[in-house]
């Protein structure tokens, strides 16, 4: 082909790729005040864990066979985990979990799947460090386990058991940031706030829209929010958290903060980052990405309510206090 006629289809080339660039970028409609409007009823199903498997190494992406044999993995253990407890069964082994069976038969159809974010089959939710992996400080591993190793064997008083146990809080610092809990949200705008609504515990967040974190803050579950849109982002930090947090499924210290950033990437799809920023805690930041989608039609939020029959933390403490009194009689 003669080099005139290359250079001249390159040119009529280029402005087209550079268009259908262009009108891929989505943009979400507007609210009343003028910004994105990301209002409405998303969830988060997939299986992809937080941190990547340590044999994983820096694979970011898994290829389409992998992530077949992913799901078909955890299909199987879904449908042992749905299967009936065979009533006969023996007693757990010394130090062993105990899963919550029936909890998990009320949550048919756990997602199996891996998520997808930008073409890539994600290996782990978190994308720096470049292993995928929490880079904790030697010693805020080792507090933590003794930490867990305190709260899990502590029976003196309510108090001193878990958050999740006592219906308190549930899960990470912020619900969104694992697929564990806060799986359903629901989100609503106005001039000055967004919400967002968590179903697991109904965990509720109110975040100040161009507002400064307080000069006196109050430590408070979920922490402090305030945010600002910087175009088709809503960019939020969240500081103050309580410390009672800290040794959850992401570990904190007293100076724990994080920015989320939330983007409206199609008329169904969310995609929602956060960076972590604990330097007692880790080595480095800590950037994940978790993708969210619109909920079928109809499909709303309904009230879980922790306490409702709730008699796990009385059970605990009856028999600690049987075990005490066992003891004064041998």
């Amino acid at each position: 082909m003669p080099k005139p006629l290359l250079l001249i289809l390159i040119a009529i080339a280029c402005p087209v790729l550079s268009l259908a660039q262009q009108s891929s970028a989505y943009r979400a409609p507007r609210t009343e005040y003028g910004v994105p409007d990301l209002q409405g009823y998303w969830h988060k199903r997939f299986a992809t864990p937080v941190e990547r498997p340590i044999e994983l190494g820096n694979q970011r992406a898994y290829t389409e066979a992998e992530a077949a044999e992913f799901e078909r993995e955890r299909t199987e253990v879904r449908t042992n985990r749905e299967s009936p407890v065979a009533p006969d069964r023996g007693p757990p082994p010394v130090g062993g979990d105990i899963e919550f069976r029936t909890d998990l038969n009320f949550l048919p159809d756990l997602p199996v799947s891996v998520a997808r974010i930008n073409g890539e089959l994600r290996t782990s939710l978190i994308i720096e460090p470049e292993n995928g992996r929490f880079p904790l400080q030697p010693e805020s591993a080792e507090l933590g386990r003794r930490y867990r190793e305190i709260m899990n064997n502590n029976f003196d008083g309510p108090e001193t058991r878990p958050l999740g146990e006592r219906c308190l809080h549930l899960g990470p610092p912020l619900p969104t940031m694992t697929n564990f809990d806060g799986t359903h949200i629901q989100i609503v705008q106005t001039e000055h706030y967004v919400v967002l609504l968590s179903e697991e515990a109904i965990q509720l967040r109110i975040i100040k829209l161009n507002k400064e974190h307080p000069d006196l803050p109050i430590r408070r579950w979920m922490g402090d929010s305030v945010g600002h849109w910087e175009g088709e982002t809503l960019v939020v930090h969240t500081n103050n958290f309580r410390l009672e947090q800290s040794f959850s499924q992401i570990a904190a210290s007293e100076v724990f903060e994080v920015t989320e950033r939330i983007t409206a990437v199609s008329e169904n799809e969310l995609l929602y980052s956060y960076t972590v920023v604990d330097p007692i805690t880790y080595t480095e930041p800590v950037v994940a990405e978790l993708p969210f989608q619109r909920m079928p039609p109809g499909q709303i939020l309904y009230e879980s309510e922790c306490h409702e029959g709730n008699r796990a933390v009385r059970d605990i403490l009856a028999g600690a206090r049987r075990q005490e009194l066992d003891a004064l009689f041998r």
